[in-house]
């Protein structure tokens, strides 16, 4: 429990500081989208590159773990947003964000480094194979949103796949992912003075994040948005997870570590990047604000529930 807690106890620290910034008028609805765009174009890109970067890719190799993993989230992705659209007739944008936000776990800021401390090594690999993984849920939310924001219609379909194709390809996140992969296949190290930019501005990703859902916390209304924030929470720390377990246990019967490593993943709260996706394309900002804090604030809980009920790990 007190791994858990000084895990997240950070995250609160800076959410409850952009709260009270915003409660005292320090920051207005403009600086905080201007800080968002910050985080998604500039601080967040050069912390995933470097991490997939500085990854050792040749050491991957548990495919049934991702085929696994991706079903699961699929599935997640499906039984939210339908959901979401039956309860409470979300749009397309927002129905994305609804799915996104339950299948999508704070894989960097604390599932990762949660399975370190737990198990080591061995912990990390399945962490980074899911993070990894998350270029494909990237995408496809990139995809629904563009294909959401533009509307269709007419003559214009061939157009805006083309402009879907690009908002693809440019998306810094993805880019700064893929970049990152292609050189940690290469095999080449990256220039002292490289790693060391990277990591100085990509130290800003995460608390400039965290800092901007305080703030916004702090500028709506939370009651418009509990029932679907509701949804997505009970999707991410319990659908998500029972899925997870049923996959990688019973249907692949993989080793208890990954098993394990899997289902505690699936359990970590939403992750931040639904709200910067949601801020960035002005679709269920105050769903994913509300989720990420009160899924939080029960993951120590629910992942503590987890690690007593799921078999022990040896090593």
């Amino acid at each position: 429990m007190s791994t858990i807690l000084g895990s997240i106890a950070p995250l609160f620290a800076v959410i409850l500081l952009g709260f009270c910034a915003g409660r005292a008028r320090m920051l207005g609805a403009e600086g905080v989208r201007g800080l968002g765009a910050f985080v998604f174009n500039f601080a967040l890109p050069p912390y995933v590159f470097r991490l997939m970067a500085t990854t050792d890719l040749a050491a991957i190799g548990e495919w049934g773990f991702l085929g696994g993993y991706l079903g699961a989230q699929a599935l997640v992705v499906a039984v939210s947003a339908g959901l979401g659209r039956l309860l409470f007739g979300l749009g397309a944008a927002a129905l994305t964000i609804q799915g996104f936000g339950a299948a999508f776990s704070n894989g960097v800021m604390l599932a990762l480094p949660l399975l370190l401390w737990l198990y080591g090594a061995a912990g990390g690999v399945p962490a980074l194979l899911i993070i990894t993984l998350d270029v494909i849920l990237f995408s496809g939310v990139t995809v629904a949103l563009e294909l959401a924001r533009g509307g269709g219609g007419g003559g214009a379909g061939a157009r805006l796949a083309l402009q879907t194709l690009r908002a693809v390809l440019v998306n810094p996140i993805i880019m700064g992912t893929v970049l990152g992969i292609l050189v940690s296949a290469s095999g080449q190290a990256l220039p002292a003075v490289v790693d060391r930019t990277l990591v100085f501005i990509g130290q800003a990703g995460a608390p400039s994040a965290l800092f901007a859902l305080g703030a916004t916390l702090s500028l709506r209304r939370l009651a418009g948005s509990l029932g679907p924030a509701a949804l997505m929470l009970a999707c991410k720390l319990f659908l998500h997870p029972l899925l997870a377990w049923l996959v990688f246990a019973w249907l692949l019967e993989l080793d208890p570590l990954w098993v394990t490593a899997g289902v505690l993943f699936a359990a970590c709260p939403v992750g931040l990047n639904v709200y910067i996706f949601a801020q960035r394309y002005v679709a269920g900002i105050e769903t994913a604000s509300s989720a990420i804090l009160l899924s939080s604030a029960l993951a120590p809980v629910t992942i503590t529930t987890l690690l007593a009920l799921l078999p022990p790990v040896a090593g």
